[in-house]
């Protein structure tokens, strides 16, 4: 077995291989965030040439990219903080030192599928550091810092895209969207912000509101405070070099702690999650991401992602969704409309 890190650093996304002893096979090479096909073709050239099978190792900092290698037909792991080494200020663990530790202690990792989603393994920490968090959001929500849904005193429904802009799904949804003259609100992860800022401009140019992601899609409790405000900075700066600002951000996978919530409040910051979770970043089948939607009530945010995988899915559902509650009177807003 030869192992493949990618990790990533400043805008780059990172990849290095080494063979099963450890021996470097593929140095440590960096893409732009808009050069991903680019880095998976270089993976699929690895295993083309060589006689062993090939697998993927991410850390829990680069969330951005295991949807589309899994999409890709790679062989994706994950190696959590207690494994590896601290990482550098701007980046992930590095690249080759993923894909060593892969070679050395396969056993340690946790392995992901399009079904399982990124956090694989740690369902129990997820759900126990949202458990913590429930205080500070209700006092977050009274000072209109937090938002899971509107009030539903009014027949409007947000609906929201994650992990965007994506060359080939951004504009489709553009597209739905503009047919229904329906708007949106696009949380924007900050590397891809940086590939495709014409992109970004084309969602605010057609009248949607753009979010802060974070820029690496990270799993938050992970990070230390210096870290957090570092991936919500370099995004916000991202997207004023597009020339856009937003006081919106969301946590990826909704992962929260009480301290990441309290620290996004102090930069005046209001966090937004959701009440309905199409589960299409799952990638279940057109029926399920239709049948989740179909649960929105008046207030609801939706959830619905325009890249971090294959988002076909989405794309297939959207018109019906839109039609669906469009003929059940429902109007549809952008979230800033639910903040108090």
């Amino acid at each position: 077995m030869w192992w493949a890190g990618v990790g990533w650093r400043g805008g780059d996304v990172e990849v290095a291989a080494v063979d099963a002893a450890g021996a470097q096979t593929v140095p440590a090479t960096g893409f732009a965030g808009r050069d991903l096909p680019a880095l998976i073709g270089l993976l699929h050239g690895v295993v083309a040439r060589s006689a062993e099978r090939l697998a993927v190792v991410l850390d829990s900092s680069t969330g951005l990219v295991d949807g589309h290698l899994l999409a890709a037909g790679l062989t994706v792991y994950r190696a959590d903080p207690p494994l590896l080494p601290g990482r550098p200020p701007d980046a992930s663990v590095p690249a080759a030192d993923l894909a060593r530790r892969g070679a050395a202690n396969p056993a340690a990792l946790h392995r992901l599928t399009v079904s399982s989603g990124a956090l694989a393994g740690r369902e129990d920490d997820y759900l126990d550091a949202i458990a913590r968090s429930a205080t500070v959001e209700r006092e977050l929500t009274g000072a209109g810092r937090y938002l899971a849904r509107g009030s539903g005193t009014a027949p409007e429904i947000a609906l929201t895209f994650d992990d965007g802009p994506h060359p080939g799904f951004t504009p489709q949804v553009l597209d739905i969207l503009a047919r229904y003259q329906v708007p949106a609100t696009f949380f924007c992860v900050g590397i891809n912000v940086a590939g495709y800022p014409e992109l970004v401009r084309q969602v605010a140019d057609a009248g949607h509101l753009v979010g802060n992601h974070t820029w690496s899609h990270p799993y938050l409790p992970d990070l230390g405070r210096d870290e957090v405000l570092r991936q919500v900075d370099a995004t916000a700066a991202a997207l004023r070099t597009a020339g856009l600002s937003t006081t919106l951000v969301r946590p990826p996978y909704g992962a929260r702690t009480p301290e990441a919530l309290t620290w996004f409040a102090e930069l005046g910051l209001t966090t937004v999650l959701w009440d309905v979770d199409t589960g299409d970043w799952s990638v279940p089948g057109t029926a399920a991401i239709l049948d989740e939607a179909a649960t929105a009530t008046a207030g609801s945010v939706i959830l619905m992602h325009d890249a971090g995988g294959d988002r076909t899915q989405t794309v297939e559902a959207l018109p019906r969704i839109l039609e669906d509650l469009l003929s059940q009177g429902y109007r549809f807003v952008t979230v800033d409309r639910f903040v108090a």
